[in-house]
């Protein structure tokens, strides 16, 4: 998934608890402001708070002038007696705060299938003036509030709202904040029980400089690249790849292992140019496919009205197919373009995201629909925690064709693969124990701490206990997030004495790190050089990155292990 870096809502506050608060406090001022036309001549006058039987109101006029100048009218000064001094300061900026949202944008971004359910959530807490969900009405609000020339605020989108009153209902929202609470300290738990077990299986031996070359500087393999359009006749389905050559030299082998990146929802194989460069510099060959029906230019397309879905339902099968498809080309070609370079019986498959999902099937893992549909129904605050469920879910649609049922319950995986990584995965609804028991070949999970798209817990934690491979690995990496750009922010928020250069040159050596280790990995499987091992024991994961971008490796986790640290 790759999903925008705007929601206040989705940052986490480890162990802050005046921030958590307050966290509360701005999670019902952004879903008002951030997540959502009305019927001719209404407009939201009253803002309605209501625990059961118990209400109390506030006129929006009172907090349109608490804004303007800090007047604070009787119904207002009822609530803010609950506010500290600096939290009432920070809830007056957020009513003042402007946003500048292109209505086209909002429109489409509430109207997509994923985006109009996550807005249901939401309307569960925020409802119209007669307690019906307001998911109609807050999409409708914010799509004329950014209609407005010089940006809107959360005042405007009040004063669009179709219903002369808001009903906030606070019932919901103190479960919504005590599921959240619980959450995040689950997430926390979760992470320090990790390091703990990685730390208990240190070893004490160190790597020597002489041993291995440090992996996060390029090697000295020449490459080229290539662009190749792929066009798959039986699926009506063209689509270009990025193929990084090593060229022949005595230090690279006649024939180089292989190794296919598959990106993310809403990314696209440029975003991974880097990564490919510096796998290709240590004699890999390294195919980026783009995934042209959940891609950044559909992603765009939807933005400006021109796609109504960020992504294709059938992506579920074409996903794994666009990379069965490329293996297939590359044996054909192989031969006659490439003078039998690629040694096609040793390949590894790495995806990010929704390109986790993507690898996994590859890797054997099927679709359990039963499993699926039981989380799908929960509907549960928790969820809305979770964005990549609902991507997931998107899956139960395919259950009314017999074929996509059969293709992805009875498995897509290509045999020719024999090693994958996936990084921040969205899978543990769509698999769950027995669709990830059946991934037999060795298998990296990467999770991230701070990350709101795909969280740790549930996504990477549980669907780790349920792999059951002879070889597998998870890799936390605590302070990165969803993608880089959620990784500055969220670290900026947390840390905001941290000074932007140093925080700028601290991920960009996370992301060295990462390389590094995804090459140890390639190098260990792929090329068969076990000295690459030492570079996977915890003691040397451990002395890679600063805090708070550190790494944890660790081998086995059981089901009463994270329980144990869930309870904690």
């Amino acid at each position: 998934m790759h999903f925008p870096a705007s929601n206040s809502f989705w940052l986490p506050r480890f162990n802050q608890t005046r921030k958590l608060k307050w966290f509360g406090l701005q999670t019902l001022l952004g879903f008002v402001c951030t997540i959502s036309l009305p019927l001719p001549g209404q407009a939201a006058e009253t803002v309605h708070f209501s625990y059961g039987l118990f209400e109390r109101s506030v006129a929006v006029a009172s907090l349109e002038a608490y804004a303007e100048d800090g007047t604070v009218h009787s119904d207002l000064a009822f609530f803010l007696g609950f506010l500290t001094p600096e939290v009432r300061e920070e809830f007056r900026t957020a009513l003042r705060t402007s946003h500048q949202l292109s209505p086209v944008v909002v429109s489409q971004s509430f109207y997509e299938p994923m985006g109009e359910k996550a807005l249901g959530y939401v309307g569960n807490l925020i409802q119209t003036g007669k307690r019906q969900n307001g998911l109609q009405a807050l999409r409708s609000a914010l799509i004329l509030a950014a209609a407005q020339p010089g940006g809107f605020t959360l005042i405007d989108v009040l004063r669009q709202f179709p219903t002369q009153g808001m009903r906030i209902d606070l019932r919901v929202a103190l479960n919504a904040l005590r599921q959240g609470e619980a959450f995040f300290q689950e997430t926390n738990a979760v992470i320090t029980g990790i390091e703990q077990l990685a730390r208990q299986s240190e070893s004490a031996s160190a790597i020597e400089p002489t041993d291995i070359p440090d992996l996060r500087q390029p090697g000295g393999v020449q490459f080229s690249k290539q662009t190749l359009i792929l066009e798959d006749k039986r699926r009506n389905r063209t689509y270009p790849v990025d193929l990084y050559l090593p060229q022949t030299s005595s230090s690279v082998p006649a024939s180089v292992p292989v190794i296919v990146l598959s990106h993310g929802l809403g990314s696209s194989r440029a975003d991974f140019a880097d990564v490919a460069e510096h796998i290709a510099s240590y004699g890999f060959a390294v195919a980026l496919p783009e995934h042209i029906g959940s891609n950044h230019d559909l992603q765009q397309a939807v933005l400006a009205g021109r796609a109504s879905e960020i992504f294709h339902v059938r992506e579920f099968i074409d996903r794994p197919l666009d990379i069965r498809f490329l293996l297939d080309q590359l044996e054909q070609r192989n031969q006659s373009e490439w003078q039998g370079r690629l040694n096609l019986e040793q390949v590894a498959a790495a995806g990010h995201s929704f390109g986790g999902y993507t690898v996994l099937v590859l890797g054997g893992a099927t679709v359990d629909f039963a499993h699926l549909r039981q989380d799908c129904q929960q509907d549960s605050f928790i969820d809305f925690l979770n964005p990549s469920l609902l991507l997931q879910c998107r899956a139960l649609e395919l259950e009314s064709s017999s074929t996509a049922v059969q293709q992805l319950t009875q498995g897509l995986q290509d045999e020719r693969i024999n090693f994958i990584i996936a990084f921040n995965p969205v899978n543990a609804s769509i698999f769950g124990p027995q669709g990830l028991s059946q991934v037999q070949i060795p298998v990296v999970i990467g999770a991230s701490g701070y990350d709101p798209a795909a969280p740790i817990v549930p996504e990477q934690a549980h669907s780790f206990t349920w792999l059951t491979a002879p070889e597998k690995y998870l890799l936390l990496a605590r302070g990165g997030a969803h993608i880089p750009q959620l990784t500055a922010m969220i670290n900026r928020i947390l840390s905001p004495s941290l000074d932007p250069q140093q925080l700028e040159e601290e991920i960009t050596l996370f992301r060295s790190n990462v390389r590094a280790l995804l090459l140890a990995f390639l190098q260990l499987y792929l090329a068969d050089r076990t000295e690459y091992e030492r570079y996977l024991e915890p003691f040397n994961i451990q002395t890679l990155g600063d805090p708070p971008f550190q790494f944890s490796l660790i081998r086995s986790l059981s089901a009463e292990q994270l329980t144990q640290m869930l309870e904690k």
